[in-house]
């Protein structure tokens, strides 16, 4: 398995239940990440071998035409390691789990005769990235290419062919299982009963909306005088002044806007809260972290953004509104003044998130499109 990145994303929690999956259906899996991160510390913790894949970190979001050049002469060196690795012990398959791990796993599958399953969870609708992605997903080594929703299916359609498959990416097992832990939680972020908190999670982006978070909300501090904001996540691999702006605002109101700082495990976060908003200003391609909020039965906020929409039933376990404060806001306001309604919603993500995200299910379906048996 490959991955372009050994920090914690979305994409980095697939990457670990889905290694987890193989093993349980009796493979030997090996993972191959560039650089040191969590996600490598946590899958050697699980007893995983993880290799070194000799990829270079890329600018976020757009790439310069300097490292765009540069990424065929990185993707023939870390192909070179993925076939060093199969020699030293064959596989199956390849499963490349990110989008500059294709190439190089097309590249070793040419010279092995491994074949290669893709899973891709970002959105590509044109210029380079684009079409590489789709000669790739065309080629005779590609057997498999797994969509993780609509938004980023769309732009394939014709290239992956037969191949592509779309599979809703689902909660994690311990979020969706795990009992609620409400008041150790609530008082480790020094909530009191009559509190009433709104958090975001995720990565500090401009693209994933923590400033307008509060810039939408904190004006609702004067309406709500119970109203708490919680702000987890740092800037991980992304511009650092954006965490220093986002602090910025979180300083105005030391007292009720909190941040704190990178976050790993989700569930005591998600169980403090009342409301989570996930306000993302990019186009979506999915939203791990609003399946996981609905899990853990919280309504849902989310923008109009990517798959998000195909996670969040509007008006019925959360709104679905538009990229602005305003609309952000007179949401997050209703909810604020109906606790019944957020009980409400609450229950219907809970339903929903087991009924339509269960990981069992959709890992199945995974495990069967790639090796032809669960």
């Amino acid at each position: 398995m490959l991955d372009q990145y050994a920090g914690l994303g979305g994409g980095q929690r697939i990457l670990m239940d889905l290694a987890g999956a193989f093993r349980d259906a009796g493979h030997h899996v090996r993972v191959m990440l560039p650089g040191r991160g969590t996600t490598a510390e946590a899958l050697r913790a699980d007893g995983f071998q993880v290799l070194p894949l000799p990829l270079p970190e890329m600018t976020a979001g757009r790439k310069p035409l300097s490292e765009k050049l540069l990424y065929p002469m990185h993707s023939r060196r870390a192909a070179r390691a993925i076939e060093a690795a199969l020699k030293a012990e064959p596989a199956e398959l390849i499963y490349a789990n990110a989008p500059r791990c294709v190439l190089p796993a097309v590249w070793a599958s040419r010279r092995t005769g491994v074949p290669v399953a893709c899973g891709l969870h970002l959105i590509f609708r044109g210029g380079l990235e684009h079409r590489l992605l789709a000669w790739c997903f065309a080629r005779p080594e590609v057997v498999r290419v797994i969509f993780c929703s609509d938004a980023v299916a769309e732009p394939f359609a014709d290239a992956a062919g037969g191949k592509g498959l779309k599979v809703l990416y689902w909660v994690n097992p311990e979020v969706l299982n795990a009992p609620s832990g409400r008041a150790s939680a609530r008082a480790a972020y020094e909530l009191g009963d009559r509190d009433v908190a709104v958090g975001v999670i995720g990565r500090i982006s401009k693209t994933k909306g923590q400033r307008m978070f509060l810039e939408a909300l904190s004006p609702l501090l004067l309406k709500h005088r119970g109203l708490r904001l919680l702000v987890a996540g740092a800037a991980d691999f992304e511009d650092p002044a954006e965490e220093t702006a986002v602090r910025a605002l979180a300083a105005k109101e030391p007292e009720r806007i909190s941040l704190t700082g990178r976050m790993v495990d989700s569930r005591e976060f998600l169980d403090a809260l009342d409301v989570l908003v996930v306000p993302s200003l990019w186009d979506e391609p999915f939203g791990l972290v609003a399946v996981e909020g609905m899990a853990r039965r919280l309504p849902v906020v989310v923008t109009r953004s990517g798959g998000l929409r195909e996670i969040v039933a509007d008006g019925e376990t959360g709104f679905v509104v538009d990229k602005s404060p305003e609309a952000l806001r007179r949401a997050v306001d209703t909810l604020l003044g109906d606790p019944g309604l957020r009980v409400r919603m609450g229950e219907a993500g809970r339903r929903r998130a087991g009924d339509r995200f269960d990981p069992e299910k959709q890992m199945g379906e995974i495990l069967e499109a790639c090796l032809g048996r669960s």
